[in-house]
Parts: C-alpha cells; sequence; structure tokens
C-alpha cells in the first residue's frame, strides 16, 4: 500500500498517536546517535586536512631556504672588481675561477664606415644613366644595379639586400640646405669587415646588369684613384672589374672638396694586453678569452694605463637567505605550537595535539639545529642560536663577520656538494671500415639510424683514401649519435685503439640495446650501466634530508595527509549509507503506521456502531 505523505492524514485514526511528529522525534534522536558522530568526525578530519596543508606549506618555505644555503648556487656567484682606468667592463657566469687579470686597451675594434656628398631630397635620382658596381665584404662580392630613376633611398634599400645585411646603409638629416647623406658601413667591426668597392667594366652574364667605370661613384661624392688593376680581374660572380681605391681628403681637388663624400672610419680590430699577453678580437666584446667571463672594451689606455680586475667569490643575498631561514623557521615553530597546545584549565586542544606525526617535527628538527658539524662547529658560531622557547633568533654582526672573513668555514658549514659517479661503455674491439655500417643503434631509449656505406665518398662526391676515408667514417658516426635528437649527457669518441667509447656525464646512465649482429660490428654488445649523483658534505645536509623524510614524496607528512584523505572519504561514505539507512527505516515506518492508524480507524468506527447499538437497545429497555 502506498504511504499518504500528507502529514496531516497520519495520526487521525490514532488519535494522532502515530503521528509524523512522533516520527520525525524518533528519526532525530536516531540521527543524532548515529550520524550527528559521523559529521563531527568529517569536520574534525577536514581542518585537520587544511591546518596540516599551512603547515607543509611553512615546511616547503623553510626547505626552499635551508635549499638556497645548501645547494651549490649560492657559492658559485662572483663578483667582478675592476679599478684602473676602466677601460674595460666586465662581467661573468657563476663558477668562473677566482682570479686577478690586468687589462691595457691599445686599440678599439671599428666598423668601415663611408658618408656620401649631401643631397637635397631622400627621393633625388643618385645616376644620369644605367649602372652596376660592386661591393666586397668579409671574402665576398655583391654587385648592385641601379638605373637612371634610381633614388638615394632606393639605392640604400638595394644596398641592404644586395649584401645579406653585411654591409647597412642608410638615409641621415644632417641638416642644411642639402641635408641627407648616405651613410654606408659594415654590419659588424674588425679588420675583416672591410669595405672595398669596385667598378664592373664588363658583365660575363655575373648578375650584372649594366657597367660602371672609376669615376660612377662620384655621384655618391666617392673620388677613387685610377685603378692600378688591368681590366682582366674578375669578381666571383665572373664580372670583368677593376678594384678602387679611395683618394684620400689632401689628394682631392678644390672642386672636388666643395661636396665630396668621405671615409668616417676604417675597418680595424681589437687590441689589448691581457696579463701581458698580446691579444686581437675582431669585436669590443669578447667572451672567448676566459670561458664564463665578457669583456667589453671601452676605450684605448693611455700610456701606463691599465684595468685591474679582481674576481671574487660573491656574498651578495647570503645575509638575506640566512635572514629568510630564521624567519621562515619561527613561522613553522609558531603554527606547531599553536596547533598542539592543550590548555589543562579550559580543555581547549590543538588540532594536531597528540598526534604524532606533527608532535615529532620540532623534536626532529631541533635535534639537527642543535648539532654540532665534524669540525666543531655550530649554528651559534655564525650568529644563529634558540631561544628557550624554540625560536631561532640572529646576531647579524657575527654573521656578517663570518661570511666576510671566514668564508670558506662558512660555506663548508652550510653547503653540500653534488658528486657525480659517471659511467663508460667501451667497445671490446676496432671496428672494421671495410664493410658497411649499417643499422639502428638504441642508447638510453633514442633509435639511431646508423648508414655508413663501405665506398664512402668526401663531400666533393670523389673517392678517398683509407686514412681519408676511416677518418670521414669515424666522423660520420660520431656526427650521428652527437645529433641523436633527444640523447643528452652522451658523448662518443674512439680510443686509440680505434674502439668506439660511450661516456656518460651528470650521472647519467648508459644503456645500449640493437641487435647482436650490428652491436658486434662496432664492437658493443646490450648492456645498462648505472650512473649515480650523490649530494655529499655540508652541516645543512642533515637538516634538507629531514625536511625531505617530512615533506617529500615518501615523507611522513606526506603520508598523514593521504591517510586522512582516505580517512575523509571512508567517513563520507559510511554517513551516506547510515542516513540512506534511516531514511529507509522510516520510510517503512511510516508506511506501517499508516496501516495502523487505518485499521484503528476502522476498528474505532465498528466500535463506535456497537456502541452506538447497545446505548440504542439499553434505550429501548427503559
Amino acid at each position: 500500500m502506498a504511504i499518504n505523505t500528507e502529514k496531516s492524514q497520519l495520526g487521525v485514526g490514532s488519535g494522532n498517536i502515530l503521528s509524523w511528529d512522533t516520527i520525525d522525534k524518533l528519526k532525530e534522536a536516531d540521527t543524532k546517535a548515529m550520524v550527528k558522530p559521523l559529521e563531527t568526525k568529517i569536520q574534525d578530519n577536514l581542518t585537520k586536512q587544511k591546518d596540516l596543508t599551512a603547515i607543509t606549506t611553512l615546511l616547503s618555505t623553510f626547505k626552499g631556504s635551508v635549499s638556497n644555503l645548501t645547494g651549490d648556487n649560492t657559492y658559485l656567484k662572483r663578483d667582478a672588481n675592476a679599478t684602473g682606468s676602466n677601460s674595460v667592463s666586465v662581467s661573468v657566469s657563476a663558477g668562473v675561477a677566482e682570479q686577478n687579470m690586468n687589462l691595457s686597451v691599445q686599440q678599439l675594434a671599428s666598423q668601415d664606415s663611408f658618408q656620401s656628398k649631401t643631397f637635397g631630397s631622400r627621393t633625388e635620382s643618385v645616376f644620369d644613366t644605367d649602372v652596376s658596381f660592386g661591393i666586397s665584404i668579409g671574402g665576398k662580392d655583391y654587385v648592385i644595379n641601379a638605373d637612371s630613376t634610381t633614388t638615394l633611398e632606393q639605392l640604400a634599400e638595394k644596398i641592404n639586400e644586395a649584401t645579406e645585411g653585411k654591409v647597412q646603409a642608410k638615409i641621415l638629416n644632417v641638416g642644411g640646405d642639402e641635408p641627407f647623406r648616405m651613410i654606408i658601413q659594415s654590419a659588424q667591426t674588425g679588420e675583416a669587415n672591410k669595405i672595398d668597392f669596385y667598378s664592373i667594366t664588363g658583365g660575363n652574364n655575373g648578375n650584372a646588369s649594366h657597367t660602371s667605370t672609376d669615376s660612377t661613384l662620384n655621384a655618391l661624392g666617392f673620388y677613387f684613384d685610377k685603378a692600378s688593376n688591368t681590366n682582366g680581374d674578375k669578381d666571383s660572380h665572373g664580372n670583368t672589374i677593376m678594384r678602387l681605391t679611395l683618394k684620400k681628403p689632401d689628394d682631392l681637388s678644390d672642386e672636388q672638396k666643395k661636396n665630396a663624400g668621405s671615409q668616417i672610419s676604417t675597418a680595424q680590430d681589437a687590441k689589448f694586453k691581457y696579463n701581458g699577453i698580446d691579444i686581437t678580437r675582431s669585436s669590443n666584446t669578447i667572451d672567448d678569452l676566459i670561458l664564463g667571463v665578457n669583456l667589453t672594451l671601452n676605450k684605448v689606455d693611455k700610456d701606463g694605463e691599465t684595468t685591474n680586475v679582481n674576481i671574487t667569490q660573491s656574498t651578495e643575498g647570503i645575509m638575506e637567505d640566512i635572514k629568510a631561514m630564521v624567519e621562515s623557521y619561527n613561522s613553522l615553530m609558531n603554527n606547531i605550537n599553536e596547533a598542539t597546545k592543550y590548555d589543562s584549565e579550559t580543555g581547549l586542544a590543538g588540532t594536531f595535539q597528540g598526534v604524532r606525526e606533527i608532535t615529532s617535527i620540532t623534536t626532529e628538527l631541533n635535534k639537527i639545529i642543535n648539532g654540532v658539524s665534524k669540525d666543531g662547529k655550530s649554528l651559534a658560531d655564525f650568529g644563529i642560536t634558540l631561544t628557550k622557547d624554540g625560536l631561532l633568533t640572529l646576531d647579524s654582526s657575527i654573521l656578517n663577520d663570518m661570511i666576510n672573513t671566514k668564508f670558506d668555514e662558512f660555506k663548508n658549514f652550510f653547503s653540500s656538494e653534488t658528486k657525480f659517479t659517471n659511467v663508460t661503455a667501451v667497445g671490446d674491439k676496432k671496428i672494421e671500415w671495410n664493410e658497411d655500417i649499417k643499422g639502428k643503434l638504441t642508447i638510453n631509449g633514442v633509435e639511431i639510424d646508423i648508414n655508413i656505406e663501405k665506398d664512402f665518398k668526401g663531400k666533393d662526391g670523389q673517392p678517398l683514401t683509407n686514412g681519408e676515408a676511416e677518418k670521414a667514417k669515424k666522423n660520420a658516426l660520431l656526427k650521428a649519435i652527437a645529433n641523436a635528437s633527444g640523447l643528452s649527457d652522451i658523448s662518443a669518441s674512439f680510443d686509440k685503439d680505434g674502439k668506439l667509447v660511450l661516456k656518460g656525464s651528470g650521472g647519467t646512465d648508459i644503456e645500449i640495446k640493437g641487435s647482436s649482429d650490428f652491436l658486434e660490428k662496432l664492437g658493443l654488445k646490450e648492456q645498462k650501466l648505472d650512473g649515480k649523483t650523490e649530494i655529499i658534505g655540508g652541516f645543512f645536509k642533515g637538516l634538507n634530508d629531514t625536511l625531505n623524510g617530512l615533506i617529500g614524496s615518501e615523507g611522513s607528512l606526506t603520508a598523514y595527509e593521504e591517510s586522512l584523505t582516505s580517512s575523509h572519504k571512508s567517513l563520507t561514505a559510511s554517513k551516506e549509507q547510515r542516513q540512506k539507512e534511516l531514511d529507509a527505516k522510516y520510510t517503512t515506518m511510516a508506511e506501517k503506521w499508516s496501516q495502523y492508524d487505518t485499521i484503528i480507524a476502522k476498528l474505532e468506527a465498528q466500535m463506535n456502531t456497537v456502541n452506538s447499538m447497545i446505548e440504542a437497545a439499553n434505550n429501548a429497555n427503559k
């Protein structure tokens, strides 16, 4: 029978004894006894998860501060201090050896640079006829084709395009009645970037549309000496040419001087002395003299002037790192103390009062912080002490003195060193190059196609001598391995006996796979060699390891967090199940009470009928 959900109907037959109000009171009592305790546990669980997140976040912040002090990078920073003429600016990368250097600049590198005569407009035509002329730079010849309609601006564009950007031409407004000049300069400094001009006396299908003479560039104000070479000289395109030499200003006629172009600067290399050694470079920026050291030459030194550079350990930021560590530790301890406290008078307890995973954190960290290094040093020697409240205090004066006067002691106490154990796979025989070397070699999961034919040809397709062929084949094999996409920290070489050598770096493993026949040709076999990376030394390494034991992937707090998450799921499922059972119980109860209510109502009606009949009979007998 379907239950009547109208609460007003239930209890009518029973005189409101079997009523909805009674069911609600019974259900409320059961809910309080069976569901509410689970809801309380769920809320406690969520509070613990929230507070645990706060603690693990503070632990992560503290670990970051500790890592900054234990990691190599903090102690690889360098300062470069220059004194003297300051003709050279120096910047250094991390890890450069501490050293002194003496620098003296004799000559700065410069570009070849020319300026044309002045023009009244950017759009003024330059030439009276169609011409082709050449520009040489860096050992390469470039042909510029122009016609009688080519404007000053268009000629600059043609020079830029034709010379592949090695020569830069631009128009400047220098003021005056005829304010525009064309500037032609080499893109790079250095003697090798010298610009030469040449006329084209005959185009032999060599990219030249027209010809020119040694006076063609007079239109730009450039006056050249008569070329000394004969018309038999050719450029790299096959054009018959005459190389041109710009006249010196004193050799110009009075008429030519009125509006002549000129050479502004001459291409030259930088020349300087490094610790008394003569050095030449094409640029004023030098990054290949000492690995990790960049020099910028700023000016030429006068006689007797030098720049002295002292590259030293940089202590910048270390004081801030220590302060950050102290602050993060104290924030962590204050939070843990609040979360684990117990007030005996009020009976109030922190979220994690009595929870071993949290209460043990302070003990574990303090055991490290109160410790002594193998050489008898403690944090107190560096101005860091633990108060009776379990918090750290910092005496900046003591710490600053240790950093500035005893840096090696500071570094040895705090820092760690990463040590690599590298592995090497060496072939067991010399490769026989008198047969095809074709197959697939797999190193650390990267498949490399090797295709070296027996009859190996040179770059020009010509046969090689036996010695040349073997060398070329070795280089082809090494190149295939070196260029394999995705293969890092593995280098390949040959030993003196011609055996292939694969070497790992940075503790990288070496795993070799492939068909046994092909590997045998290379002198290799399937194998896996395990490299190793190990962090050693440093008093704080123990602290870092302890923190990893707390919040690392397998840390105790990580496991505790997982248990809270699992418990939350279990409690929620139990609550939902109990609620479902209660709902079903009282739905069934309501159905039965509705039936009972109907039966009672019928019985009462029957009883009323019988009572009426009895009453009527009694009245009839009076």
